[in-house]
């Protein structure tokens, strides 16, 4: 079995309507999927805006995945890495355009966990000039989780940088469709690097994993609510 996800695509990027003044910014990718391009961007607003908070500014690039391939079972080919840090670097772009008084944070679900978790360690081994406070992985995985430890141990500095992260991170325990990375892998990974909080919450199978669940909207609000200087807003 083989799951595709690769190349960027440039397109336009979504940053829907802004409520109160802004004290963070935040990218979040959507899932892979090549042919349903505008499907997935829209279903990634759909979901920051089902959030209801204040004072985030959120900004949904079209980043989509195709043209390469991972084999189950199988390492990384290291085509299908550059790929994954070139999505990264497009992040750090974005946040590095914004204030530096905002604080700033990433998160998407599937391939764009992938990406999330990704930026988050080129981050800590001091790739670009900057940390997230927030870190969101929803069905994702650590594409480094073997040798991530060691990356940071020899960084000068990396270990700082990781402690200044925070990471929330679900998926389903009985989930064996996604790479060959566990749930367990990917938080010991996590742990075991320094990073500064780890929040894992396992999910049953038999949950969809999708913008619009209840329990995965809630659990978002509540983790970032908790870490980040915003509020929640009452409907119009």
């Amino acid at each position: 079995m083989t799951l595709s996800y690769g190349k960027i695509f440039a397109g336009s990027t979504n940053v829907p309507a802004q409520q109160g003044d802004q004290r963070v910014t935040i990218v979040w990718l959507h899932d892979k999927d090549g042919h349903f391009f505008f499907f997935f961007l829209g279903c990634s607003v759909n979901f920051v805006k089902s959030l209801k908070l204040k004072n985030v500014r959120w900004i949904c690039p079209p980043v989509v995945y195709r043209n390469t391939s991972y084999d189950f079972g199988s390492n990384i080919k290291q085509d299908d890495r550059e790929a994954i840090d070139s999505a990264a670097k497009l992040v750090a772009g974005f946040l590095l355009a914004e204030p530096l008084n905002v604080v700033k944070g990433v998160g998407g679900f599937g391939m764009g966990a992938v990406v999330a978790l990704q930026f988050a360690t080129n981050c800590a081994l001091g790739h670009y000039p900057l940390s997230p406070r927030v870190v969101v992985g929803i069905n994702g995985w650590l594409s480094i989780a073997g040798y991530i430890q060691s990356s940071i141990e020899s960084t000068v500095g990396a270990v700082a940088r990781a402690a200044q992260q925070k990471i929330l991170f679900s998926r389903p325990t009985d989930d064996r469709i996604l790479p060959y990375t566990s749930e367990k892998e990917v938080v010991d990974s996590l742990n075991e690097a320094g990073f500064g909080e780890v929040y894992f919450l396992p999910l049953s199978r038999l949950e969809p994993i999708v913008p619009d669940t209840p329990s995965v909207t809630s659990l978002v609000k509540l983790w970032l609510t908790l870490n980040l200087p915003i509020s929640e807003y009452s409907a119009q």
